[in-house]
């Protein structure tokens, strides 16, 4: 089977000049700092190109965010995509301000702190969005998923390093290969058969069935979706005690962002209509 791509080295050229424009387009849209500005937050998020939060040409969600946010609440807020897994550590270290798009586990209350506060129990309400991730086929495996079990699998499944998607994989005692972070990467894997599936965010996933011939000759979305959750700016724990009114003003402010004209037309010039 013949992938209609780059080779791997050009491809990964690509990616990393990807990485690169991702955090130009985070230190322009902070701008240049100077004394007496207004309290500057730092947020990390992913790394790889996520349609339609982290898109290295046109900024994507998490940047329409960012922005509106920085601006209701007269703050600057400067974006930093990192491997996920370093993302988390950097939050934990107080490092970083917060994480973006992060899903709640207990765990990860030792990460930072949810919305409203350091009880551990996320107000669903102050979500960012529904992240959805279903199981891509190859249409030879006779993997079946019946919304609880797994069944049928001869090989790994799939699925990007430090991801829920992962951790959830391994409740269910299945083979898993984490060997990728790229969509790209692992949806090509699925593609030539070498695992029986993989978990993506739905948008992402998606995405690449429409855009690669090859993909979507041979891998297809299962029905059922294998995990779904809110996701919320996980707080580290340094900056939630140093200011947790600021924190609770910037959690209230990304609901009504969320909520706003403003983003919602900026999800719609994306052609993103999923819903939360």
């Amino acid at each position: 089977m013949t992938i209609k791509r780059t080779d791997s080295k050009q491809q990964n050229g690509r990616f990393a000049a990807r990485r690169l424009g991702m955090v130009g387009l985070a230190l322009l849209l902070a701008g240049p700092l100077q004394a007496g500005e207004a309290p500057t937050l730092n947020w990390c998020h992913e790394d790889n190109e996520t349609y339609p939060w982290i898109l290295p040409d046109k900024g994507g969600l998490y940047q329409v965010l960012a922005k509106l946010t920085a601006s209701r609440l007269g703050i600057r807020v400067v974006l930093h995509p990192l491997p996920w897994r370093r993302c988390l550590l950097d939050v934990r270290a107080g490092r970083m301000d917060g994480v973006l798009g992060a899903g709640f586990t207990a765990e990860r209350c030792e990460v930072g702190v949810y919305p409203p506060g350091p009880d551990c129990k996320p107000d669903q309400s102050r979500y960012l969005y529904i992240d959805r991730y279903p199981l891509y086929r190859y249409r030879g495996s006779l993997l079946q998923w019946d919304g609880k079990r797994l069944s049928g699998y001869r090989s790994a499944i799939a699925a990007q390093p430090g991801f829920l998607a992962a951790r959830t994989l391994s409740q269910h005692r299945v083979p898993i290969d984490e060997s990728d972070k790229e969509p790209y990467q692992i949806m090509r894997k699925v593609a030539a058969g070498m695992v029986d599936a993989a978990v993506l965010q739905a948008p992402t996933g998606d995405k690449l069935l429409r855009e690669v011939s090859d993909f979507s000759a041979t891998v297809e979305r299962m029905p059922i979706p294998f995990l779904e959750y809110p996701t919320y700016l996980l707080v580290s724990h340094a900056r939630y005690q140093a200011d947790p009114q600021q924190a609770r003003q910037v959690w209230d402010a990304l609901v009504a962002v969320r909520q706003s004209a403003e983003f919602k037309a900026a999800r719609i010039a994306l052609g993103y209509m999923e819903a939360d």
